[in-house]
């Protein structure tokens, strides 16, 4: 059974498969060397690969009644940053920064090229954002001259570790043994409050952007982001739904709209307050 363009269901007398093929043999090889890095030291929060002779295919054991994380809900909010925290914490026992198969993150150079893509869509996006547009690109471009002007830590001092790269609550997979991380198509080495940074960029909406209820809920949580509390402030979701948007059909796209519209007003009205809260927080 065909579920997406790219991911098959099969049924085997043995079990049922989840099948991914990819286009990118690199993207592909990537994925099975992080996979085989986590099995061999047991890592527990991943769904372990089948062997398969297919160079860019992925194939795992289908995960009946699963279903997503909900980041609205505490409990899944603490499990997936304990999640995370195990994660990261692997980088004691694998040296993730010395394989190149894996690339590095740079967070200012991904939201700069981000802003300057919602810029090139200028005249696509003011009909609907009106002035909004503007008030987003404020909020982006204010703290990327923030973070310009920072002084850059060398990446040997950092504590690089593997990110998963792409903390949306679909990769959060409830399953019959408990949460699993999933799709690592996007996972990079990194600094890993980065990444918690992007978790709580995606968690915020859903808590009515309490972000010191998010802080409170772990030690991790707020050792960690406390220095670059700051980066919540460049509106990255807004951007990154905008420019999603423009891919869409005009069908699809007026569907969107009813969900993106509200989120984009209730997101801008709480902006102002959030800035201050994370340079009080600081």
């Amino acid at each position: 059974m065909q579920i997406k363009s790219n991911i098959w269901k099969q049924e085997t007398p043995d079990d049922t498969l989840f099948i991914k093929k990819y286009d990118n043999d690199m993207v592909a090889e990537k994925v099975k060397f992080i996979h085989q890095q986590l099995e061999a030291i047991e890592f527990p929060y991943a769904i372990p690969l089948k062997k398969t002779n297919e160079p860019n295919l992925i194939v795992q054991s289908w995960q009946h009644r699963s279903y997503s994380a909900d980041f609205s809900d505490r409990h899944h909010r603490r499990e997936v940053v304990r999640i995370l925290k195990s994660l990261h914490d692997t980088n004691k026992m694998i040296n993730w920064k010395n394989h190149i198969i894996i690339p590095r993150q740079n967070l200012y150079n991904k939201w700069t090229a981000r802003l300057e893509r919602f810029l090139s869509y200028e005249k696509e996006l003011v009909p609907y954002l009106q002035h909004s547009y503007y008030d987003i690109t404020l909020y982006a471009d204010r703290i990327l001259r923030k973070m310009r002007k920072q002084a850059e830590k060398k990446s040997s001092n950092l504590n690089l570790t593997l990110l998963h790269g792409d903390v949306v609550h679909h990769n959060f997979l409830i399953t019959r043994e408990g949460m699993k991380l999933i799709d690592f198509d996007l996972s990079v080495v990194g600094d890993p409050a980065d990444e918690l940074i992007l978790w709580l960029h995606r968690a915020l909406p859903t808590v009515g952007y309490d972000l010191q209820k998010l802080i409170s809920e772990s030690q991790y949580l707020s050792e960690l982001c406390l220095p670059k509390l700051h980066y919540l402030q460049y509106p990255n979701e807004l951007l990154r739904e905008w420019l999603y948007i423009l891919q869409l059909g005009d069908l699809e796209k007026e569907e969107f709209l009813d969900y993106l519209m509200p989120f984009t007003e209730k997101a801008l009205r709480h902006w102002p307050e959030l800035i201050v809260k994370t340079e009080k927080l600081k």
